[in-house]
C-alpha cells in the first residue's frame, strides 16, 4: 500500500503543470477555522496553523510559552528553538523582505495581534527554515530524490507566541497563517508564500485555497489543475484594498435571487466594502445586507418546516420522511448570484452555504450574521466553498474555478448525500465561531489599547498627587497667614492699653 502510494504521488510531482507546495486543508464548520501543517526547523517540527486571508501574522507557541498559563493544548506540542538547528533571532534591527522590525522590546522584535471577539496573540519575532507541504514530508521517508527536491524549504520569519487568550488558546490548531495582501511591505514581514516566491525560481507569487465541507487543500506556486475537472471554467477578477486597509477586497455590482435582485451595488460597497476573509467563519454583514439574505432563505416546499433561528442564524430542520434524501432537500432553497466583474456571476448554491446547526441536530443554516463593526461585508469560509479561488498577489487578481476541494488526490464527483452524511457522521459539536478582525491593521491594537490605558492612568494619578499637594499647600498658607493676624490683635491690645495709661 505505502509502495502504491508513493508511486502515485511521484506521477503528480512529476507533471510539469502541478505545483510545487500542497498541503492538505483540515477542518470543516463544526470546527470553524481551516488549518494546514508546516515544518519548521531542522530537524522539521510540525506545526499546525489556521489560513487566514484577513491577517498578515503567521504565529505559534514556543518554548518561551508556559503551557499552563499563557499557552493552550493544541494538536502539536510547541516549536523548541533549541532543538532546531537552523533557529535564528531577530533583534530589533532585523529586516528581512521589505519589513524592517517596528516595535521592540527587550532587544526582541515583538508582536501582538487581537480579534473581536477577543482573542489575542502576542509574543516575539524569530527565523527558522519552513516546509509547506503535508503529502511531501509523509513521502520524505522514501529518500526519493525527486520528493527531496520539491521538499526544499525555506527561510522565513514568524512569530514565537508568548501568550494567546480565548480561541487562541482553546483551540485545537497551534497558531495561525496571516495571508493577506499586507505581508512583505514595510508593515508586515514576509508569509511562506512570500518566502517561496523570493527563494524559489520560476514560482508564482499565488497561493490557491480550496475549502470543502470537510476538508480541502491549499497551494503555493501556481493552481493544482489535476485537482480540476476537464473543461473548467475560470474566472479573474481584479481585487482591491477596501477604505486603504490591504485585504482582499472585490467589486460586487448586485446579489440576485431568481434572476431578481435583492441588494444592489450602493449597499455591498458602502463603508469597508466586500472582502474575501479565510480566517472568518461566516458571512459577516451589515443587518440591511443580512435581513435581506435571510428574507430570500426560503424553503420552495410545501412539506417544509417552519424557518427557526438557532445560535442567531435562519435555519430548517431537515426531515428525511417529509424531504427525502440530503440531494431533495437542498433542491428547495435558493441559490444566490453574486454578480462581479468581467461577467462573472459567483453562484452560492444550497449545496455551498447549508450549514448544520450546533444546537439542533438535522437543523441546515444559511451562515449569514450581523456584524456589529464598521459597514461592510465580510465574506467567510462558508462563502468560499467548492471554489478553488486563486490568490494573485503580483497581479492583484483573484481566479475562481469550480472544485469538489477534496483532500483526496483523486476526482470524486461528490453528491450532497456524501457531503451531509459525512459531516453528520463526524460532527464534533465544537462550533466556535471565528469574526473579523476590529479591523485590518489589526497587529498594534492591542498595544496601543494597553498603551492608552497606561497614559490614562498615569494622568489621573498624576491630577491626584497635584491635588493632594496644593491641598496641602493651602492649608500651609492658611496656617501661615493665622500667625500675622495673632499679631495684629497684640499690637491692637498693647496700642488699646497705652492710651488707657494715658
Amino acid at each position: 500500500m505505502f509502495f502504491i502510494y508513493i508511486i502515485q504521488l511521484l506521477q503528480v510531482l512529476g507533471q510539469d503543470d502541478d505545483p510545487i507546495h500542497t498541503s492538505i486543508l483540515y477542518g470543516s464548520s463544526d470546527l470553524g477555522y481551516y488549518f494546514v501543517n508546516i515544518y519548521v526547523g531542522n530537524p522539521p517540527q510540525r506545526q499546525s496553523v489556521i489560513i487566514d486571508t484577513g491577517s498578515s501574522i503567521t504565529a505559534f507557541p514556543c518554548d518561551a510559552c508556559d503551557s499552563n498559563l499563557s499557552c493552550g493544548n493544541h494538536l502539536d506540542q510547541y516549536y523548541n528553538r533549541k532543538n532546531s538547528s537552523t533557529y535564528e533571532d531577530l533583534n530589533c534591527k532585523s529586516q528581512f523582505g521589505e519589513c524592517t522590525c517596528l516595535r521592540c522590546s527587550n532587544q526582541q522584535c515583538i508582536f501582538s495581534i487581537s480579534y473581536s471577539e477577543g482573542s489575542h496573540l502576542e509574543g516575539f519575532y524569530v527565523n527558522d527554515q519552513v516546509i509547506f507541504g503535508d503529502l511531501l514530508m509523509e513521502a520524505k521517508a522514501s529518500s526519493n530524490e525527486t520528493i527531496s527536491k520539491k521538499d526544499s524549504s525555506v527561510r522565513s520569519v514568524f512569530g514565537c507566541t508568548t501568550r494567546e487568550t480565548n480561541l487562541f488558546k482553546t483551540q485545537q490548531a497551534n497558531g495561525i497563517m496571516g495571508l493577506s495582501p499586507k505581508t512583505n511591505t514595510t508593515l508586515a514581514f514576509p508569509n511562506i508564500v512570500d518566502d517561496i516566491y523570493n527563494q524559489h525560481s520560476g514560482m508564482k507569487l499565488f497561493f490557491s485555497i480550496c475549502i470543502g465541507r470537510i476538508d480541502g487543500f491549499m497551494t503555493i506556486g501556481q493552481y493544482d489543475y489535476n485537482r480540476h475537472q476537464q473543461n473548467s471554467a475560470y474566472y479573474t477578477i481584479k481585487y482591491f484594498h477596501t477604505n486603504n486597509k490591504p485585504v482582499y477586497g472585490i467589486k460586487i455590482s448586485q446579489i440576485r435571487v431568481h434572476n431578481k435582485t435583492i441588494l444592489a451595488g450602493a449597499d455591498l460597497q458602502a463603508g469597508g466594502g466586500s472582502f474575501v476573509d479565510s480566517g472568518s467563519t461566516l458571512v459577516n454583514a451589515h443587518p440591511d445586507v443580512t435581513k435581506a439574505l435571510v428574507n430570500f432563505f426560503v424553503c420552495d416546499s410545501p412539506n417544509c418546516p417552519k424557518m427557526q433561528y438557532f445560535e442567531d442564524i435562519a435555519c430548517y430542520i431537515y426531515n428525511k420522511t417529509l424531504h427525502g434524501s440530503y440531494e431533495q432537500f437542498i433542491s428547495f432553497f435558493p441559490t444566490y448570484q453574486f454578480i462581479m466583474d468581467n461577467n462573472f456571476i459567483f453562484d452560492w448554491t444550497p449545496k455551498d452555504y447549508l450549514t448544520k446547526s450546533m444546537e439542533q441536530h438535522d437543523a441546515y443554516c444559511l451562515p449569514v450574521a450581523e456584524y456589529s463593526g464598521n459597514v461592510r461585508m465580510i465574506l467567510g469560509q462558508v462563502w468560499m466553498r467548492n471554489w478553488d479561488i486563486g490568490f494573485d498577489k503580483e497581479n492583484q487578481t483573484l481566479t475562481f474555478v469550480r472544485s469538489n476541494c477534496s483532500s483526496d488526490n483523486l476526482k470524486h464527483n461528490f453528491t450532497a448525500d456524501d457531503w451531509f452524511l459525512k459531516e453528520l457522521n463526524q460532527s464534533n459539536n465544537t462550533l466556535k465561531t471565528r469574526h473579523p478582525p476590529k479591523n485590518v491593521d489589526q497587529e498594534f491594537l492591542y498595544e496601543a489599547v494597553k498603551i492608552i490605558v497606561v497614559i490614562v492612568t498615569s494622568i489621573i494619578i498624576i491630577i491626584f498627587i497635584v491635588f493632594i499637594r496644593r491641598r496641602k499647600l493651602n492649608k500651609q498658607i492658611k496656617k501661615g497667614s493665622k500667625l500675622p493676624e495673632a499679631e495684629d490683635e497684640t499690637q491692637k491690645t498693647v496700642q488699646q492699653k497705652v492710651v488707657v495709661v494715658q
